[in-house]
């Protein structure tokens, strides 16, 4: 039986060359390059999806640093709305699954606290979360069966011949091999993700319904007790390591974390992560001793 054709964009970023890595073997997979799929272009999507006729679309390419997305709001609008869109219009010309990656980015006007679901009210503050919750809107305005994956903040090691980058597990060691501190904020709750188990779960969403989804580790720690229970876990004393941030976020609390329940249900179980601070003792465990 042959295998399904999988359409990976972004297998060159730190999350696609991992899952790339991961369903090697599982799917036929077609991994263009920028040159061979711009996505900004309508009439480019529709003839690359036409002419491949991929059974899956898992859309990860995007402009992720927020500060850039800032500075950049047009280029944003464009690569990562419009290019959600025209996939989403291949996928629906074509009837073609799309799963695609959004951000926990879109929450990050909430002040309640606890674990955010998909239907907590959105007022994101910034370019980047106000465009990742516009692209989740556009994409199933044109195509209600795509599912739009609500991703957190990601980690992992150097992987070689994988695009690596600073994340919450580098910036420890880089502080611990050079004896510097780090800060971290006390008004902001987040998940954070070891994206191997994005990996693993990846799989699963391409049979969810169509609608959104978060996706990723729980937590209900802020940031700062977070680094201070990593600390403990790789064997550091928290004091004086890691400083506590009470400046950043001034206007509110930044709640940002995520509840699963709703992925859990739509899955059978099949879709689960472990909460941030036991991905982290467990990603430890396998990787660091």
């Amino acid at each position: 039986m042959a295998m399904k054709k999988l359409l990976i964009t972004g297998t060159s970023g730190f999350v696609g060359s991992r899952i790339a890595t991961h369903l090697a073997g599982k799917f036929d997979i077609i991994a263009p390059t920028h040159q061979d799929l711009e996505i900004t272009s309508t009439q480019g999507c529709m003839s690359f999806i036409g002419k491949n006729r991929p059974d899956i679309i898992l859309h990860l390419a995007a402009i992720s640093d927020t500060g850039y997305c800032e500075n950049h709001p047009q280029e944003s609008m464009l690569v990562n709305v419009a290019g959600v869109e025209n996939l989403a219009a291949a996928a629906q010309a074509y009837n073609t699954k799309m799963v695609f990656f959004s951000s926990d980015q879109v929450y990050n006007g909430c002040t309640e606290l606890g674990l955010l679901t998909e239907d907590t009210p959105l007022t994101p503050e910034n370019h980047y979360g106000r465009h990742k919750l516009l692209a989740e809107q556009r994409a199933l305005e044109i195509c209600d069966s795509c599912v739009a994956l609500r991703a957190t903040w990601m980690y992992d090691n150097p992987r070689p011949g994988m695009r690596n980058h600073n994340n919450f597990v580098i910036n420890f060691q880089k502080a611990i091999s050079e004896g510097s501190t780090l800060r971290f904020a006390t008004r902001e709750f987040r998940g954070i993700t070891w994206v191997g188990e994005i990996a693993q779960n990846i799989i699963h969403t391409f049979n969810l319904p169509g609608g959104v989804y978060n996706f990723g580790a729980e937590n209900t720690l802020n940031t700062y007790q977070t680094a201070c229970e990593y600390a403990r876990i790789l064997g550091h004393s928290p004091e004086g390591f890691i400083i506590p941030d009470s400046e950043r976020f001034p206007a509110h609390v930044r709640n940002i974390s995520i509840s699963l329940e709703k992925i859990r249900q739509a899955s059978d179980g099949k879709i689960n992560f472990k909460d941030t601070i036991y991905g982290l003792a467990a990603f430890y465990d396998k990787t660091d001793k």
